[in-house]
This record gives structure tokens, sequence and C-alpha cells, in this order.
């Protein structure tokens, strides 16, 4: 959703001004954190159709240290030609 969709929203459905403040800040530091929950990072080709992937499971924020961290998972998938 963009911003202005979602102060449309929030101006419609009168939110207090907490709730504009907490809305617009989730939407900046998802925007601002460069990845999303289950974007693939790396990949590794194993054999024929085979890769050896890391997927994004969990982002992070330290707002002490103005850094964002995230978790990744490795995971082993198959894609077809015709998908890719």
């Amino acid at each position: 959703m963009t911003l202005v969709r979602i102060i449309l929203n929030l101006m419609i459905s009168r939110a207090p001004l907490n709730q504009y403040y907490l809305n617009i800040g989730s939407h900046l530091l998802k925007k601002g954190a460069g990845f999303k929950v289950g974007q693939v990072v790396k990949e590794k080709h194993l054999r024929e159709n085979i890769y050896r992937v890391s997927v994004i499971t969990g982002l992070f924020y330290n707002f002490q240290e103005y850094k964002v961290t995230h978790t990744a998972d490795k995971r082993i998938m198959k894609v077809d030609e015709k998908n890719r």
C-alpha cells in the first residue's frame, strides 16, 4: 500500500494521531530495510534445475544502533525452466 493510501484510510476512519505515527513509521521502516520477508537473497546452482537458496525469514530493527538485521533460512528449490 502506498503512503498516500495509508494516510487517506486513516483520515476516513478518523484515527488518533499516534495511529498516524505508527502506520507511517512502519511503512518507512519497510521501505528502508531493503529486504522483504520471503525474498531470496543468495542462490547457488547445484544440479540441473536444483538450487540452494537463502530466504529471509525475519527482519529486526535496532533503534539504538540504527541497524536493520535479518535471519535467513537455507532451502533447496527445484525450478522449471518455463517458470524461471
